[in-house]
């Protein structure tokens, strides 16, 4: 048997022995374990969003292409990549603003402050 396994029975047997007027509290712990547990798991995929960004080479290519545009020297071809950077940014920058919001509401901390945290200096200046 597991491990897993092994701890999932020796709960059982916990419970069990428990007197009846204990069942609502151990209920109500492993309702807050669960609860605690969902928590977490939903904290790790909003930090997930919020720090999300380009591989290396897509941010170096971005911002060649951005140095273009600023000279007004780019294609036909090479606008079109720059715009589909762009609206994926955009629509990332967005994502991850909301995800901060709800990052923010679950830790119980102003969205501003968790904001500056979350973003890198260079991309605040």
């Amino acid at each position: 048997m597991s491990q897993v396994l092994e701890q999932r029975q020796q709960i059982r047997e916990l419970v069990e022995q428990l007197p009846n007027e204990t069942l609502q509290d151990a209920i109500l712990l492993l309702q807050g374990l669960s609860h605690h547990t969902q928590h977490r798991t939903r904290e790790l995929e909003l930090l997930a969003i919020a720090q999300r960004h380009l591989p290396l080479s897509q941010q170096e290519r971005w911002l060649a292409l951005r140095d273009k545009l600023e000279q007004e020297t780019l294609t036909e071809r090479e606008h079109q990549e720059f715009l589909t950077y762009s609206d994926l940014l955009e629509l990332w920058n967005a994502e991850r603003v909301e995800a901060v919001m709800e990052l923010a509401k679950l830790r119980g901390i102003e969205f501003k402050t968790l904001y500056q945290a979350l973003t890198p200096q260079a991309a605040i200046n």
